[in-house]
């Protein structure tokens, strides 16, 4: 009876150990994807900037950057998307990630000038 404990025992603390080790090794590539994200929606606040008239509409409208005819009638932002897949992405699905910090750091720099 002992002998069968001891053997539950150590397959649950072998079960508990190998989904730490996952966990754990899991942190570092979400933490980088997060950064990654973060540098790159970071570079389309640059990119909106100057584009003001782009910014507005995508705001009142994100499905936009999915938009052929308006995308070729902007094609800085056609080249930007498509060298920055992940902005597109977030952008679609996301929107309010995109713009709520973009509002927020624009106003800023507005009120300080």
């Amino acid at each position: 009876m002992a002998n069968r404990n001891y053997r539950q025992f150590t397959g649950s603390a072998l079960l508990i150990v190998s989904l730490m080790v996952a966990l754990v090794g899991s942190v570092g590539p979400a933490w980088s994807s997060h950064e990654h994200i973060r540098n790159e929606i970071n570079l389309f606040h640059d990119f909106l900037l100057n584009h003001p008239k782009v910014s507005a509409e995508l705001r009142h409208n994100p499905n936009l950057a999915n938009n052929k005819k308006y995308l070729a009638k902007h094609e800085d932002l056609a080249k930007f998307l498509k060298r920055h897949p992940d902005v597109k992405r977030e952008l679609i699905n996301h929107p309010s990630r995109v713009f709520s910090r973009h509002h927020n750091e624009e106003y800023a720099r507005l009120r300080h000038r």
